[in-house]
């Protein structure tokens, strides 16, 4: 039950930031495509989209962040954390893979560096306050146990 509600979080949140496909120059149909994909719940086919785009262009962040929040929400946190790393090696302004990144930081219950990468989010123009506030109740929580 837990997972299914982080999951469908996950999705409302990647649905929301999918409007910011509109800012990625040219409105990559690839991407496009995967953002479909993972919103009719096909995440596998998403993931091998996502792939065969980075076979081309391996140094493309935000197909790295797309595949990121893909793995994230299949519950496949290694392969997430791998992308959302690199996505942000790539580009270390992109508030968008920091929030994707602390998502998954919130799954595990690594609450400190979930607060972390919101933070950076925020610093960067992607903010949820009420979420960010949220996360670092928790972290609290977990670090007076």
């Amino acid at each position: 039950m837990k997972q299914l509600i982080l999951t469908g979080l996950a999705w409302t949140i990647f649905l929301i930031s999918g409007s910011a496909l509109a800012s990625e120059p040219g409105q990559d149909p690839l991407a496009l495509k995967a953002v479909e994909l993972c919103n009719n719940g096909k995440y596998d086919q998403a993931i091998a989209t996502l792939s065969e785009g980075l076979k081309k262009r391996p140094n493309d962040a935000f197909l790295l962040y797309l595949r990121g929040k893909a793995y994230t929400a299949k519950g496949q946190y290694g392969p997430a954390l791998a992308d959302l790393n690199q996505a942000i090696r790539l580009n270390p302004q992109n508030g968008q893979a920091y929030f994707g990144r602390a998502l998954v930081h919130v799954y595990q219950e690594n609450y400190e560096e979930a607060v972390k990468d919101l933070e950076t989010a925020h610093k960067y123009g992607y903010r949820d306050e009420d979420f960010l506030s949220l996360i670092k109740k928790k972290a609290e929580g977990k670090r007076k146990k």
